[in-house]
This record gives C-alpha cells, sequence and structure tokens, in this order.
C-alpha cells in the first residue's frame, strides 16, 4: 500500500476545516494528515488538536506563506518515505475515492510528476471557473482515464515523490499565489507532465467571495510577469518583457487602474531575483536546503 501524506495549509480556516480535513479520514485509501496553521484567529488550531489528533500539526504565527508553508510538509514527506504527497487547499475537499483514483493513474504513469482531480464547485455540479478556463479548456487526452495540461492550480495536487525529489520544493520568490505555475514549468523542465484524472472528482468552494482590485492586478500581471521570467524551460527569458509591457497596459484597461504600471516598476525590480531563482530551479532538488535520503 502506498504512503500518502495529504498537507494542508490553514489560516482561520473554520468554515471548511470539518469538511475538508474529515474527508481525509473518509478517504477509500488511508492517508496522513500533516498541517501547517499560519497564525489563526478563530480557533482553527483547538479545533483540530480536538477533532483531528492524529494529525501532525505544525504552528507558526509569523505566518510565511502558502509556499513556504506548504514546503515544511514536503520536506517532512521526503524524510518519511512517502510515496506520494497531496496538497489540498483549507477551502477544499475530497471525495471518498479521489486519492484512490489518483493513485491508480499515477502508479500506472510515472511520467506524470503532478496529478489532479477535476475540481469543482460545491456540489460538484460545475466545475471550479479557474479550472474550467485554465486546465480544461488546454486539456490534451491519453487516455480515457487521462488528460495531459500544461498546468493546474494547487488546490488539488498528488506530487509523486520522484518529481518531488527531483524537481524539488516551492521557490521562496513565490510565497503566495504563482507558486504553483512555477512549479509546474519546472516540473515540465525537469521531464514529468502534469495531468487530470478525470474519473477523479474533488471540491474547490471559492463561492461567494470578492477580491479587491488591488490583489487581483497583483495576482493576475505581478505574479504572472515573476512566473515567465522565473521559467526554467523558457530559453531567453528576457524577451519576456516584449510580452510584460503592453500586457501591463492591457491589464490597466481591464483593471480601469495604473495599479498595473506600478507593479511593471516592481517586475522590473525584482527580475534579478527571478532570474535567479530559475537558474535555481534548473538544478535537481531545488529549493530542498538540506539533503534527504
Amino acid at each position: 500500500m502506498k504512503k500518502i501524506l495529504v498537507i494542508v495549509v490553514v489560516y482561520n480556516g473554520m468554515t471548511w476545516l470539518s469538511r475538508c480535513l474529515g474527508s481525509v479520514e473518509a478517504s477509500s485509501v488511508p492517508a496522513d494528515l500533516f498541517i501547517v496553521d499560519n497564525g489563526s484567529s478563530d480557533g482553527s488550531v483547538g479545533f483540530i488538536r480536538e477533532h483531528f489528533p492524529q494529525a501532525r500539526l505544525e504552528v507558526d504565527p509569523s505566518n510565511p506563506g502558502f509556499a513556504a508553508s506548504n514546503n515544511v510538509g514536503l520536506r517532512y514527506a521526503l524524510e518519511n518515505g512517502y510515496d506520494y504527497v497531496y496538497l489540498m487547499n483549507q477551502d477544499a475537499w475530497v471525495l471518498p475515492d479521489t486519492l484512490e483514483r489518483l493513485v491508480e493513474v499515477g502508479d500506472r504513469n510515472p511520467g506524470f510528476g503532478i496529478l489532479s482531480p477535476v475540481q469543482m464547485k460545491d456540489g460538484c455540479e460545475e466545475m471550479d471557473l479557474q479550472f474550467s478556463q485554465r486546465t480544461y479548456a488546454s486539456r490534451t487526452e491519453v487516455s480515457v482515464d487521462l488528460w495531459s495540461v500544461p498546468y493546474v492550480m494547487a488546490a488539488h495536487w498528488l506530487v509523486s515523490r520522484r518529481c518531488l525529489g527531483k524537481v524539488g520544493l516551492f521557490a521562496p520568490l513565490f510565497p503566495f499565489y504563482g507558486e504553483d505555475e512555477n512549479y509546474c514549468s519546472r516540473a515540465l523542465y525537469h521531464g514529468f507532465r502534469v495531468g487530470v484524472v478525470p474519473t477523479a472528482r474533488a471540491v474547490h468552494d471559492r463561492a461567494a467571495r470578492t477580491e479587491p482590485k488591488d490583489r487581483k492586478v497583483f495576482r493576475n500581471f505581478y505574479m504572472k510577469s515573476l512566473t515567465l521570467l522565473a521559467d526554467p524551460s523558457r530559453k531567453w527569458p528576457l524577451l519576456r518583457f516584449l510580452y510584460i509591457i503592453p500586457y501591463s497596459l492591457h491589464c490597466c484597461f481591464k483593471y480601469r487602474s495604473f495599479l498595473p504600471l506600478k507593479y511593471l516598476g516592481k517586475v522590473f525590480a525584482t527580475t534579478g531575483e527571478a532570474l535567479t531563482a530559475r537558474r535555481g530551479s534548473m538544478s535537481e532538488g531545488a529549493f530542498i536546503r538540506q539533503s534527504v535520503s
């Protein structure tokens, strides 16, 4: 039986924790839980300790971000011989057969380092909008139970140990937003494919939440620009500015704001860090920072 570690990063997640963590307990295949709480103030830590005492819980009140917190669990998985890790958002949950279906396909297709179920809205009647627009729309059918895609968001990721050991951990350049897109590009660079298992379903519950304009620009322009510069699979990364500069103007019109121009300055200022991350990600086991057997 394969050893599976489910990693969940929590920040004030009481709305979803019962469904999220409870879904792992209800899985048809056993999996261990590794939870990192980033300084919740809503009682999440106490709830986890009371209702999920079997989980390994790390509390980091400094709130270092999604990527750094997941890296704690990813390193633990490597050090403790897990065959697969499953990254899951706190506002997400799996169905009883989700992990079983993903592992079955992963075992038969070791060239796929990252696998995702079809990510659905609560109720499982419609796909998550971002999943539908960015992942489903770009799929290529490999078989009846596997699609190849260039990217899938990390709300639901099954990552093989072989992929994790070769690609490494999330890059520190991406504390939140962009870390999953960067990791997919790095996996592709190291010879792994990214896939979706259409027979597997899971929920990403993002209904009824609004996002301020500044955050949208930060995510969709600034972090998007850094992922382009840090992509190791693309030669001549500075040529990406031939896209980034006009894209900043497009975003000004899209968001009816000059914020993208402000963030364009930040992109220029952070270009050196992005190129350093790009070079670092070309090596095997990038950003692990310690030896793992």
